[in-house]
């Protein structure tokens, strides 16, 4: 099993945010529309707080 970078796991979620952002946009229902952009704002949460974490990383890189 190989390791999966932080900046990967960060990218994969907010390209899956997008997705599904452009899905709720054809949403043929209120419902499945705000389910999504739920799921969209949630996934989206979670690749922010893993940007958070590298650029801190990094930042304590820098500083040493």
């Amino acid at each position: 099993m190989s390791n999966v970078s932080d900046i990967t796991v960060y990218q994969k979620l907010a390209e899956f945010a997008d997705e599904l952002d452009e899905l709720a946009a054809q949403g043929a229902t209120l419902v499945g529309e705000a389910a999504l952009l739920t799921a969209a704002k949630t996934v989206r949460g979670m690749s922010n707080v893993i940007y958070k974490h590298i650029m801190a990383d990094r930042d304590e890189r820098l500083d040493n």
